[in-house]
């Protein structure tokens, strides 16, 4: 099997990204009891963004740490990102950009929902890519928010 350049690896990410939009949310409160969820997700170019309940665990933990662990694929074609929160909406105050992007991507509004739910806009920092243990060295595509190639 080809070994993928990290440039090939971006660019299967960012294909990944725009094409499948759920993915795992791992996030933990400030004492560290972690929590993951599976949510729906759109890539805007630049942020990924969830949308989920104000009240649930995952929306206290951004809140209260700022930091989520996604992870997108199956394991042997994997993207794991590290993400910081950028900034949160209520579903309901979200400029039609926002909402309109997120409910075209993922087949769903949360404005229809209820008035529970919030957008939250994660930044990724770092973005590792790997198809199976022969690709696990070189993983990076992204550090410190910086795309590698």
């Amino acid at each position: 099997m080809k070994l993928r350049t990290v440039a090939e690896r971006k660019k299967d990410v960012l294909a990944a990204l725009e094409a499948h939009h759920d993915l795992w949310v791992a996030t933990a409160d400030a004492k560290g009891q972690p929590h993951l969820i599976a949510a729906s997700s759109w890539w805007d170019g630049a942020l990924i963004v969830v949308a989920t309940r104000v009240e649930s665990r995952t929306a206290h933990n951004l809140a209260e740490t700022g930091l989520a662990k996604l992870g997108h694929g199956m394991p042997a074609d994997v993207v794991l990102i590290d993400a910081k929160l950028e900034n949160s909406t209520a579903a309901g105050q979200a400029d039609d950009e926002l909402a309109d992007g997120f409910s075209k991507a993922v087949g769903w509004d949360p404005r229809e929902v209820g008035d529970d739910w919030a957008f939250y806009r994660l930044r990724p920092r770092r973005i590792q890519a790997y198809r199976g243990y022969q690709e696990i060295e070189g993983r990076d595509v992204m550090k410190g928010g910086r795309w590698l190639a």
